[in-house]
């Protein structure tokens, strides 16, 4: 029994849990009027939210299914089941979740979206959180986990090499066109828009945003004060007129967004980003859009793609010996790669006596640890616009690219091979799932 005065001793053995510090939107829960639901959905919320910190996951997703919600993460991108709660306590984790994040209650018919401030271990996180109605009157509920302290800033930050960077300069360095980053949906094509501006010499070109720059901090470059009354065209000639050489663009998104930037491509360097599994097919994208291929051939300067990959962790991974004829096979000299890394593998064969085999507590046991990306990066040579004008698809332009010696996913992806910063068996699942 502790008494008056006694100092309270910490449990050992107490598992650390997630802690909440309010609402991204300021509003206040409030818990007083709610206190049968925090007593019966907070601890678990936190239970499912500190084990997926815990775990490294980048999302959260708590979807009904039938009278039981399944609970997945993904960590890294890679799904991860995180087990199944009864459907009762799912809807009621959604709601104290939602309650968290200032968000109404009430409203279950309607997606709601907000967050939470929160920390763990040491480390600042946002969690975002987006509820969605589906069927029988329950709600899916995903969070998207933000470390606050990791910073994606720089192209280095990111994977961009100083060749890349130098390249991206040197492109937008000419005369006006327009400059296109793509992906996949969710893979950092956002990050990389911004970390390609900040790869830009602000002291050299004027450069304006008319993108929503939500909590980026741009260094050197002027937001451009948009009037309300004006569309995306008449907003481009104002911001020329100030003589604007390159401008920030928020996502492409439509025909008729497509057509005014290729319409503006010859008075000023544009930086947008679109989405599309890689670079030739966001080219394709574009002439559908415009319905002009040969304008929009024009009209462009380059269009750079990448997808992420997994890190191997830098604590556990193997080095191995590879074999000759596989490295040839895939690029790579056996003079210059003598050695490959690969994930740790728990020992097939019984350990001498004394000795014990342990998981990695970095990566647990996982073999990888974060994520980077490649880059491919296809220019608009001489050869690559009398290819699209002449109604060449994405594959020919893909072909083209690779006979210019252009910068390919497989080509960057090698990089990182030969560096051992991830593996072929990497490489073999981010290819073979698209």
């Amino acid at each position: 029994m502790i008494g008056k005065g006694t100092p309270e001793v910490e449990d050992p053995f107490a598992v650390e849990m997630v802690r909440f510090q309010g609402a991204l939107n300021g509003v206040a829960p409030d818990m007083e009027s709610n206190t049968k639901l925090a007593r019966v959905a907070l601890q678990p919320a936190k239970e499912m939210i500190t084990s997926a910190l815990s775990r490294h996951a980048d999302t959260i997703r708590l979807d009904p299914k039938g009278d039981r919600a399944k609970i997945g993460f993904l960590v890294d991108g890679v799904p991860v089941p995180a087990g199944q709660v009864p459907k009762q306590r799912a809807h009621a984790i959604t709601q104290i979740v939602k309650l968290l994040a200032g968000l109404d209650i009430n409203q279950r018919r309607e997606p709601q979206e907000g967050g939470i401030k929160a920390s763990y271990a040491d480390e600042e996180y946002e969690l975002k959180v987006l509820s969605v109605p589906v069927e029988g009157g329950v709600e899916r509920l995903i969070i998207y986990i933000r470390d606050v302290d990791e910073k994606l800033e720089k192209p280095e930050d990111i994977g961009i090499t100083l060749e890349l960077k130098a390249k991206l300069r040197e492109l937008t360095s000419q005369k006006a066109k327009l400059l296109l980053i793509c992906g996949p949906r969710r893979s950092g094509t956002t990050v990389t828009r911004f970390a390609v501006l900040r790869g830009l010499d602000a002291y050299l070109h004027v450069i304006y945003s008319i993108a929503d720059l939500a909590d980026q901090q741009l260094i050197n470059i002027t937001e451009f004060e948009k009037q309300p009354d004006d569309d995306l065209d008449m907003t481009l000639t104002r911001c020329e007129r100030v003589e604007a050489e390159i401008i920030l663009l928020d996502p492409i998104r439509d025909a008729e967004t497509a057509r005014t930037l290729v319409e503006h491509a010859d008075n000023v360097t544009m930086l947008s980003e679109l989405r599309a599994k890689d670079a030739a097919t966001g080219v394709m994208q574009m002439v559908a859009w415009v319905e002009d291929a040969k304008r929009v051939a024009g009209a462009i300067s380059c269009v750079l793609s990448q997808k992420l990959i997994l890190t191997l962790c830098s604590r556990c991974k193997e080095a191995y010996k590879p074999n000759p004829q596989l490295l040839s096979k895939v690029g790579l000299s056996s003079e210059e790669t003598p050695v490959l890394y690969r994930r740790s593998r728990p020992p097939t064969e019984p350990l001498p006596k004394g000795e014990t085999w342990e998981p990695c507590s970095k990566c647990q046991d996982r073999g990888y640890f974060g994520r980077t990306a490649i880059f491919e990066l296809i220019e608009m040579s001489d050869g690559i616009q009398e290819l699209l004008a002449s109604g060449a698809n994405a594959e020919a332009l893909k072909a083209r690219a690779r006979e210019e010696d252009m910068l390919t996913l497989h080509k960057d992806s090698m990089r990182l091979v030969s560096s051992g910063t991830t593996s072929l068996e990497e490489l073999q699942r981010v290819f073979k799932t698209g």
